[in-house]
């Protein structure tokens, strides 16, 4: 609308109450646009859809595994949605303003690895406590949960993360990996974000079930064994 335009009082009115009820969502130079005082981000949760499902493949080790909270870094230690312009600076992060996660990154990751975990077949049960009960135990650090912009228009959604397999009897470290997992965004958004790093994190819990897989198939004397009752 150009400066000279005017409306009736009565459509002004009608204007400014549609515009007030309407969202937007988007990246005007990879600044996104935020609302007034009185409104309230959306919230998103990592769906891990049907992807997560038994893998029958995979037999059971005998082992019930005692998966510890994920840890993270400060700066992921909110619901913030974050994303860095690596095409000018990807030392600098950004928050959406209008989207955030329903809760933290390290337990949004945590709670689809322990289903995944649970789903497929390799322990006996996964208990997600420190109560004695487990032969072992897995430690995931989170270093990177963010959409990562290539330009004004390409992102990919990124994690990376650190597992570590210890013994629970003597706390000695069986194995331990680093996993980068990358998905491209369908849009240049915080919708295509939350996408990209949904399935990121389903290819996450992949990769970490086949790491401990071939590494209670291989690990010897190095395992203990497996509790009885």
């Amino acid at each position: 609308m150009t400066p000279q335009t005017r409306f009736p009082r009565r459509m002004a009115v009608l204007a400014i109450a549609l515009a007030g009820s309407t969202l937007v969502l988007g990246l005007g130079g990879c600044s996104v646009l935020g609302g007034g005082s009185d409104s309230y981000p959306t919230r998103y949760t990592l769906d891990a859809g049907s992807s997560n499902t038994a893998d029958t493949s995979a037999p059971s080790s005998g082992y019930t595994l005692d998966l510890r909270p994920v840890s993270a870094p400060d700066w992921l230690g909110s619901k913030r949605m974050l994303y860095r312009l690596d095409y000018a600076d990807n030392a600098q992060l950004s928050a959406y303003t209008q989207s955030s996660w329903a809760d933290t990154p390290a337990s949004l990751v945590g709670n689809n690895l322990g289903d995944a975990l649970s789903r497929s077949g390799l322990f006996t049960a996964v208990l997600g406590d420190a109560s004695g009960r487990a032969d072992l135990a897995l430690q995931v650090e989170l270093s990177d949960f963010s959409q990562h912009f290539s330009s004004s228009t390409a992102s990919r959604g990124r994690i990376s993360a650190t597992a570590t397999l210890l013994r629970t009897d003597n706390g000695e470290v069986i194995a331990q990996k680093h996993f980068v997992s990358t998905a491209p965004a369908s849009s240049a958004n915080a919708v295509g974000g939350v996408s990209a790093l949904a399935k990121a994190d389903t290819q996450l819990d992949q990769d970490i079930r086949q790491w401990l897989a071939e590494t209670l198939a291989h690990c010897g004397n190095a395992c203990p064994a497996p509790k009885q009752g």
